[in-house]
């Protein structure tokens, strides 16, 4: 009877085995091991602010910003600018606790006189960042080339 006991168990095992083997490790999905995986939040179209953080990346299009509304902390805040648009764009940082919808302008264009810096003409398909010593508070994003912030291409920074 153990005999027959174990012919049944090293036949389960030896039949087992190459079962477990072809469930892990290798994968031959046919798409090179490139199997897609999520976007970082960043870069994702969201309705809620991006997790806080000392490192933002904001994407322009016609005529918005990616997030609109996003999270940093206090200190040095690097910010990456990715243009997919079709044209030239620039995210210039403005220190306002003012809607970013209804800023001052001087003439047609948008009072920059609070500006703590931007990233100028990024052209399309292209990406520039820079760094910015930001102090806690409320910031407008807003991309000041001529009927582009006009156009809606505003959104705020939150500094914690």
């Amino acid at each position: 009877m153990r005999i027959k006991s174990l012919a049944t168990i090293v036949a389960i095992v030896l039949v087992a085995v190459p079962v477990a083997a072809g469930c892990g490790g290798d994968d031959d999905s046919g798409d090179g091991g490139q199997a897609a995986s999520p976007a970082p939040t960043a870069t994702q179209t969201t309705t809620q602010p991006p997790a806080a953080g000392r490192a933002l990346t904001i994407r322009m299009t016609e005529f918005a910003f990616d997030p609109k509304d996003a999270i940093a902390k206090a200190g040095k805040v690097t910010i990456t600018a990715p243009n997919d648009g079709k044209v030239v764009h620039e995210l210039v940082l403005l220190k306002t606790d003012e809607d970013p919808a209804a800023l001052p302008k001087k003439g047609d264009e948008v009072d920059e006189s609070t500006s703590v810096g931007e990233i100028a003409d990024v052209e399309p398909g292209s990406t520039k960042k820079a760094t910015f010593n930001l102090a806690p508070g409320k910031y407008a994003m807003v991309c000041a080339l001529p009927g582009h912030y006009e156009g809606g291409m505003y959104g705020s920074l939150t500094v914690e």
